[in-house]
């Protein structure tokens, strides 16, 4: 009499992720913002972006601290990658003058249509759009300062007030066609004056830079192990394929 074997299979998939591709610059132009400290110094908005990093420009308010601010820019080029981007926002404050860093602020992001915001103005500029605020997965201060997300998703800075600082913030969104981003200062009673800046004498703040980086969300790649009655079988990883 003939023997039948079953053999009961169990399939175990297991998922890692392929490291992601190097970061790539996300190139900003069109510079606008409610309001920037002009025409004293070189403190227009616009100087943020410049490239140039220079201790004596960038973006202020004075004499309107004690009030919220907002400073948008367009991206040069679409931004964001489907299946997911990670955006790394550079901070820079080399003012070097007392404390001139910002103290309250927050991230968003837009895929409206270039022609309606951002029109180039440093002071009562069209900031105006449809923004999604994104959620910080990791926020880091160069020189001590003490940054903290808060419920709206924006950060908070505290403690140690160091002469220059620059903050690095991460955030992944999903968005794709992403063609600005809006920078918000905003104002808080724990700061000096209210805010939005760290400045002891007033509230100010001097943004030298703001720079953003943007790299695709790994992509997660398939392990499988087939459990059998007569052992376990291993078959090769299969990377998942986006379609074009």
């Amino acid at each position: 009499m003939k023997k039948l074997t079953v053999i009961t299979a169990l399939v175990v998939v297991l998922c890692t992720s392929v490291p992601s591709a190097t970061a790539a610059g996300v190139g900003l132009q069109q510079a606008t913002a409610t309001f920037s400290q002009t025409p004293q110094g070189f403190y227009g908005v616009d100087f943020a972006i410049d490239g140039q990093n220079e201790s004596t420009q960038g973006w202020a308010i004075n004499p309107n601290e004690g009030t919220s601010q907002t400073a948008v820019f367009e991206t040069t080029a679409d931004a964001g990658f489907v299946g997911g981007s990670t955006f790394t926002f550079t901070l820079t404050h080399s003012f070097g003058v007392a404390n001139h860093t910002l103290g309250h602020f927050r991230l968003s992001v837009t895929t409206d249509g270039r022609d309606t915001f951002a029109d180039g103005l440093r002071s009562g500029g069209d900031v105006t759009a449809n923004w999604t605020v994104l959620d910080p997965t990791a926020i880091s201060s160069a020189n001590g300062s003490t940054l903290s997300e808060l419920s709206d998703h924006s950060i908070l800075a505290s403690g140690t007030a160091p002469l220059n600082d620059t903050y690095t913030v991460t955030a992944a969104t999903n968005l794709t066609g992403i063609t600005g981003f809006r920078l918000e200062a905003l104002t808080d009673p724990s700061l000096p004056f209210g805010g939005p800046g760290r400045y002891p004498d007033n509230g100010n703040f001097v943004l030298n830079e703001f720079q953003v980086s943007v790299s695709a969300v790994p992509e997660p790649e398939v392990y499988g192990l087939m459990l059998t009655g007569v052992g376990v079988i291993g078959f090769a990883a299969l990377r998942r394929r986006r379609k074009a």
